[in-house]
């Protein structure tokens, strides 16, 4: 049976389908003529192909005839879950079979992530004794582009965030002649909680979503099944130097971030509250423990791991073309942060009972 086909806009396209599924013997083939069709959007043909499988299986046999080139196109890089229909497949569903496919999934995200951490694992501690050293200069770029292009908004909202903390804190503070505490607040509060995790922030919001678009744009671009072609390890170009970059760079800004956020409680503390300069500095010396410099430093050292492996997972298993892309890459934002808080509030639990 030859059907020619005029219009191939989704409404017809629908309804030719409906009418072929209904009234089409069981057996029978069917050709569409798509002469009259010079071009076709990839909605259209994911209806056209959609129709394909639905005809075969209630044993229709569904062919296409006289396709122009640019119709032939749309088909080209037609992603597979377009010719289902999501909502059916949901709905077909039980609810015990729908926590068994979330629980396969979630099992099979963790395989993933330890083989990636087994992965930076080996060219880290065991491929340079064979042999095969690290890319440092791949390193020092990543550290270039986390840290020093990230020093600008990191010194700037540290500073503001000092600021807030010392205008919020003298509003308290001088109802009891206690004012000049806005040192030991700020500087204690600076390196022990906010300069890590404001930074892990900015880190994550900056660095890793630009680092899972990069790895997610190769991988849609088919660039590291190429690298595997020929021998090279993703792992040893592509993720080990930005994880060793978020390392290195993540805790020098966190320094430079502890130093901000304190000049901004110097600042208000003695321009607007006229604590005197040397008041405030002694007072911020005496505050000040190891203990809180090295808190912190540890914060942002797993901060870095954190972000970094986030970033690396998210932009190494993208699916779904560009979509994927940027769909992981706001996955990998909020991942990153997330993780971050959670493990800042377990490291304070820890230190706090610890101390």
């Amino acid at each position: 049976m030859l059907i020619p086909i005029h219009s191939a806009d989704s409404a017809s396209l629908i309804h030719l389908r409906e009418h072929l599924l209904a009234e089409a013997t069981p057996g029978s083939r069917v050709i569409l003529d798509l002469k009259a069709v010079e071009k076709l959007t990839s909605l259209e043909a994911a209806l056209l192909l959609r129709l394909v499988i639905e005809g075969k299986k209630k044993n229709l046999e569904v062919r296409f005839s006289s396709l122009s080139l640019e119709a032939q196109q749309a088909f080209t890089g037609l992603e597979t879950n377009m010719l289902t229909d999501g909502a059916t497949a949901a709905e077909d569903l039980s609810p015990v079979e729908e926590v068994g496919e979330q629980t396969l999934e979630f099992v099979a995200a963790g395989r993933r992530l330890l083989d990636l951490i087994g992965e930076l694992t080996y060219w880290l501690v065991i491929a340079p004794w064979r042999g095969k050293g690290m890319k440092w200069d791949r390193t020092l770029e990543q550290i270039t582009k986390v840290g020093i292009e990230g020093i600008p908004i990191v010194t700037f909202l540290s500073f503001l965030i000092g600021a807030v903390l010392a205008l919020n804190s003298a509003s308290q503070l001088r109802q009891f002649g206690a004012a000049i505490y806005i040192a030991n607040l700020v500087g204690v509060s600076m390196t022990r909680e906010m300069a890590p995790l404001i930074t892990a922030i900015i880190v994550s919001g900056r660095s890793g979503a630009a680092i899972t678009a990069e790895l997610g744009t190769m991988v849609v671009s088919e660039e590291v099944d190429a690298m595997r072609t020929m021998a090279l390890s993703p792992g040893r170009f592509l993720l080990l130097p930005r994880v060793l970059g978020l390392l290195c760079a993540v805790p020098c800004l966190t320094i430079l971030s502890n130093l901000a956020g304190i000049f901004g409680g110097y600042w208000i503390g003695v321009i607007l509250l006229g604590l005197g300069s040397r008041n405030y500095l002694q007072q911020t010396a005496q505050a000040l423990l190891i203990s809180d410099l090295i808190t912190g430093m540890v914060k942002s050292v797993v901060f870095a791991l954190l972000i970094g492996l986030v970033a690396c997972y998210r932009g190494l298993y993208v699916q779904g073309g560009a979509e994927g892309v940027g769909t992981n890459t706001t996955a990998s934002v909020v991942t990153s942060i997330v993780l971050c808080i959670l493990a800042d509030a377990l490291f304070t639990t820890i230190f706090f009972y610890f101390e």
